[in-house]
C-alpha cells in the first residue's frame, strides 16, 4: 500500500505562515469568524435572545405545533408546498428577533392544547381563541382579535339575514373542538328557543374542509367562520358565498398557547410581539393578509381574564 506523503514546508516559509496566523486568527474571531464569533454576531442581530429560556437559546430553534388547514392563519396552498399564512409570517419574524429558527410541526387541531400541556410542544398556534376555560389548562400570549360571522351560500341570502332568529330551524356544520360548536349550542340555539322558534340542527365534522364540503354540497344551511378567513373563502369557494355579521357572535382574542409553567417563554414571546408592533412589521403582515381591522396593538398574557371582551347574551 502506498502512502502519499504531505510535502514539507521550507523552514523560512513556515515561520512566515506562523507569524501571519498569529495575527489573523484573533482578528478573525473578533470580526465574527468561528463559532464564538458567529454566536456573538447572532446575539447582536437578535436583541431579545436573552429573554428566552437557556435550553431554547442553546438549541437555537423553537418548535411550534399547528394545524395548517385553516387559511389565512396557516395552510398549504398546494400539496408538497410550503406552509403560508399570517401566523407563519409573524412567528418567523418573532423567531428572528429572538435569535432562533422556528420549526413548525403540523398535527391535528385537537392535539394542540394537550400537546402543550404534556410538554410535547413548547408552543402551539393555529388562530386559537383565548377563553377562561382554556386558561385553566394553558397560558395565552394574545396578539390579534377575531370576529365571527355566519357563512352561507349566496343563493340562501334571502333566508339567512343579520337577524339571529333567521338561523332558527336551519341546519349548521361546525368542526369538533372549535368554539363555533359552543357559539351555536350555547348562544344561537338558546336564542331561538327563547323566542319560541325551532332549534338549530347542528352536525359536527372532524375538519374545516369537511365543514365546508357539507356547506357547499347543500347538506347544511350555514356554518360559522372568522371574518379573517372571508377573503380566502370568497376566492376559493366553488360557488358564490357570503359572510353575515351577527350581533350574538362574540369578538375574541387569538393567542400563542404555552404551558402554564412556561412563564419565561411567554414573556419572551410577548416582548417579541410588542417589538413587531413597534417596528411596523405587525401592521405590514396584517395588511398583506387583509386583516388589518383585527389588529391588537396592546398584546398581553391571558387577556380573556385580565381584560375580558363583552360576551353577547341570547
Amino acid at each position: 500500500m502506498r502512502v502519499r506523503r504531505r510535502p514539507s514546508w521550507p523552514p523560512l516559509w513556515g515561520l512566515i505562515v506562523a507569524a501571519l496566523l498569529a495575527v489573523a486568527i484573533p482578528a478573525y474571531a473578533a470580526s465574527g469568524g468561528g463559532k464564538a464569533g458567529t454566536a456573538t454576531a447572532k446575539a447582536a442581530a437578535a436583541p431579545l435572545a436573552n429573554l428566552l429560556p437557556a435550553n431554547i437559546r442553546k438549541a437555537g430553534s423553537l418548535v411550534i405545533a399547528t394545524d395548517a388547514s385553516y387559511p389565512p392563519c396557516e395552510y398549504f396552498p398546494k400539496a408538497g408546498g410550503s406552509m403560508v399564512g399570517f401566523e407563519p409570517d409573524l412567528w418567523n419574524a418573532m423567531g428572528a428577533l429572538l435569535g432562533v429558527k422556528i420549526k413548525a410541526v403540523n398535527t391535528s387541531f385537537d392535539g394542540l392544547i394537550p400537546g402543550v400541556q404534556s410538554g410535547r410542544y413548547p408552543i402551539a398556534m393555529e388562530c386559537i381563541s383565548d377563553s377562561l376555560a382554556r386558561e385553566a389548562q394553558v397560558s395565552f400570549v394574545d396578539f390579534v382579535y377575531d370576529n365571527e360571522g355566519v357563512y352561507l351560500l349566496k343563493k340562501n341570502a334571502s333566508t339567512i339575514t343579520t337577524n339571529p332568529l333567521s338561523l332558527c330551524g336551519k341546519t349548521a356544520a361546525a368542526q369538533t373542538g372549535l368554539d363555533f360548536v359552543g357559539m351555536i349550542t350555547n348562544t344561537l340555539d338558546p336564542h331561538c328557543k327563547k323566542a319560541g322558534k325551532p332549534p338549530i340542527q347542528l352536525s359536527q365534522f372532524p375538519s374545516e374542509s369537511a365543514v365546508l364540503l357539507a356547506l357547499y354540497t347543500g347538506r347544511v344551511d350555514f356554518s360559522l367562520d372568522d371574518l379573517a378567513a372571508l377573503a380566502y373563502l370568497e376566492r376559493s369557494a366553488p360557488q358564490p358565498v357570503l359572510l353575515r355579521t351577527d350581533p350574538l357572535l362574540p369578538k375574541l382574542y387569538l393567542g400563542i398557547v404555552l404551558n402554564k409553567a412556561s412563564t419565561q417563554l411567554a414573556k419572551a414571546m410577548l416582548a417579541a410581539d410588542k417589538e413587531l408592533v413597534a417596528n411596523g412589521t405587525y401592521a405590514r403582515v396584517l395588511a398583506k393578509w387583509k386583516i388589518s381591522a383585527l389588529a391588537l396593538t396592546t398584546p398581553g398574557i391571558n387577556l380573556a381574564k385580565s381584560n375580558p371582551l363583552p360576551i353577547p347574551k341570547p
